[in-house]
């Protein structure tokens, strides 16, 4: 099956104090779905023998349509970024990138902040802070909301 949904998309969504979690109910929601997997193969090839194979590849046909669908692409984006990419009330993937372009035509300094890392450093240790672009967008996401 494809390891990148439970595996890398959950890091690349989550945000940095709810990414180690994400991932993790990930990678738990993976290990269920295996287990089962394993665990009643035995039983289904005894039953089906070679046509399972069937089933798995129309398991991998109808995810490939649910991935397209439903998840958001993430690709050259920044975790500020997929915050206005998961801002759409609608679950279908080309509307979220409708209103993540509308959210980006809104707010350019946003984005912009985000893309060049040109965000304020903490006194203490000198590295940037990232919770001024962070309030920013929750500020956007709840006039929006």
């Amino acid at each position: 099956m494809w390891l990148t949904v439970p595996w890398l998309y959950p890091a690349e969504i989550f945000p940095l104090q709810a990414r180690a979690k994400g991932t993790a109910w990930g990678v738990v929601g993976w290990s269920i779905g295996n287990g089962w997997c394993v665990s009643l193969l035995p039983t289904i090839f005894a039953a089906l023998s070679e046509k399972t194979l069937y089933i798995f590849g129309s398991v991998n046909v109808l995810t490939i349509i649910v991935v397209w669908a439903l998840y958001p692409e993430t690709n050259q984006r920044t975790l500020e970024e997929m915050s206005l990419a998961f801002a759409s009330d609608s679950i279908w993937e080309w509307e979220a990138e409708k209103n993540f372009k509308i959210l980006q035509d809104e707010n350019p300094g946003l984005v912009k902040a985000a893309r060049m890392g040109s965000l304020s450093t903490g006194p203490e240790t000198g590295f940037p802070q990232k919770a001024s672009v962070e309030r920013r967008i929750s500020l956007v996401l709840h006039k929006h909301g």
